[in-house]
């Protein structure tokens, strides 16, 4: 019987060594703009939901707190898990209403947490009665 021998080629270990640098790198580069396609999401989500509170708080009968349960049903409805410890501020003044949604988003490259800070603003709505013109 004879002995079968296994020749080995230099090729097929620096072929190894270019996966085992490469495929990582790939793969953190592929991570990388899934990032930030979340990010942009987050941040279209977290506009939507402004654009609504501030809309809600925007009307002549409009208040604070219809503005932040309107944005934060908002939120809930579009991206329950898109934003992390998310924070609603609603200011309304006489003239204008301003809503502003913050959080984090959900994070898939170790040791980045992107912030994102939305905010929309308008003027309030208010009765004017109309000019009476004389006979």
């Amino acid at each position: 019987m004879t002995k079968t021998r296994w020749v080995r080629d230099e090729r097929g270990a620096t072929s190894v060594v270019q996966v085992v640098l490469i495929a990582p790198t790939l793969l953190l580069i592929l991570m990388f703009i899934v990032q930030y396609a979340l990010v942009a999401h987050a941040q279209s989500v977290a506009e939507a939901a402004a654009d609504e509170g501030a809309a809600a708080a925007r009307k002549a009968d409009g208040s604070e707190g219809d503005a932040q349960e309107r944005t934060a049903k908002y939120l809930d409805s579009l991206g329950p898990k898109m934003l992390s410890e998310r924070s609603i501020a609603v200011k309304r003044t006489t003239e204008s209403a301003t809503v502003t949604v913050t959080g984090r988003v959900i994070s898939l490259v170790p040791g980045i947490h992107p912030k994102i800070r939305e905010t929309a603003s308008g003027p309030v709505e208010r009765f004017v009665a109309p000019i009476e013109e004389g006979p």
